[in-house]
């Protein structure tokens, strides 16, 4: 009778299991947080999705870009996890009858409901609530003492171009107590004028992406040289990639930059 017991349990756990392609490299890194990586089937040919010595074994369907159609529909998933660079494929995955979701991050607080959202589809709530609210337990830590300083956020310097407000860098300011003074400009990725920057003055500048060094920034923008920010030397290269993922370990990278920040400014 325990035998039997034991193989109707099994039965139960394996048809709540859901197959999944995963194309979207935050969600992957949840999956993991959750303990759900037996879900995935296949990810995108990607060489830095945490836990890297893992990932780096899983099956994969092409770049997350450029997915392999016939590739996921060999696999027969339950559902595919899509990112905003699908285009086109929720809808010829929907002509073979799978499931599609997008888990799109502008927010941290969209990175707390994507943790509870997989924990649903995986069937692991109790364990997605636990990674979803140490999560948040560290952004409330991270707001308890802001840096009380404007600043901005510039990823190409040809043409000048800043993260806006509605966008998940804007939100990384917000919490660790920089005012975005482009919070306020029309579009989420907007083109600053450099006499706007210099009226502004920012306390802090962090740059990143398609900006290499502070050097590239001054060579384009002489100006700077001038601004407060530059002359205290409070500018900062970040790892955009990792930090616009919108994936839980972006918590690590937020108190990293709080710190580094906070011992400059003493």
């Amino acid at each position: 009778m325990r035998k039997v017991f034991t193989l109707l349990i099994c039965l139960l756990c394996f048809g709540y299991a859901k197959s999944m392609v995963v194309l979207d490299p935050a969600s992957i890194e949840i999956l993991y947080m959750i303990g759900a990586e037996d879900e995935i089937l296949a990810i995108p040919s990607m060489k830095n999705i945490e836990p890297v010595e893992r990932t780096s074994k899983l099956e994969t369907i092409g770049t997350y870009t450029r997915p392999n159609l016939e590739k996921i529909l060999s696999l027969k998933p339950k559902i595919v996890i899509l990112t905003s660079y699908s285009i086109g494929l929720k809808e010829q995955l929907k002509a073979y009858n799978i499931e599609t979701k997008m888990l799109p991050v502008e927010t941290l607080q969209d990175i707390y409901k994507n943790i509870l959202t997989l924990g649903e589809l995986t069937h692991r709530e109790q364990k997605a609530q636990a990674v979803a609210k140490e999560f948040m337990q560290k952004i409330e830590q991270l707001k308890a003492n802001p840096i009380k300083k404007n600043g901005i956020f510039l990823y190409s310097a040809t043409p000048l171009m800043a993260f806006g407000g509605d966008t998940l860098p804007s939100d990384v300011l917000q919490t660790i107590g920089i005012t975005n003074i482009a919070a306020h400009a029309i579009g989420k990725q907007p083109i600053i004028n450099p006499e706007f920057l210099v009226a502004k003055d920012p306390d802090v500048i962090l740059y990143g992406l398609q900006i290499s060094s502070k050097d590239e920034l001054l060579r384009a923008n002489p100006a700077f040289q001038y601004l407060k920010a530059m002359k205290q030397d409070h500018v900062y290269f970040l790892e955009l990639h990792t930090l616009l993922r919108g994936s839980p370990s972006i918590i690590d990278q937020i108190v990293r930059i709080k710190k580094d920040l906070e011992e400059a400014m003493r």
